[in-house]
């Protein structure tokens, strides 16, 4: 055996709570790379920016929420078939 189960929950907690840290920082770069190719194309400089931005930073704030959730989830789920430990 590699690892032992302590350091296994360890690292699939540490990679579960990485996910939710990509969530936030891809949105927010997808929002802001949509907002200034769409300001180049139209020429609205900086007002697609600024609201693909906003939208990509919530999107992100959404995702982390609803990833935070399921995790929350999951180790409910673990307590009760673990006894409550």
């Amino acid at each position: 055996m590699l690892f032992k189960k302590k350091d296994r929950k360890y690292f699939e907690t540490m990679g579960n709570m990485s996910v939710v840290g990509i969530h936030l920082v891809t949105c927010t770069f997808v929002g802001f790379a949509m907002g200034y190719f769409l300001d180049k194309w139209l020429g609205t400089k900086p007002w697609c920016l600024l609201a693909f931005l906003l939208f990509g930073i919530a999107a992100g704030f959404k995702n982390m929420y609803i990833e935070v959730k399921k995790l929350q989830e999951q180790d409910e789920k673990k307590g009760k078939t673990n006894g409550g430990y």
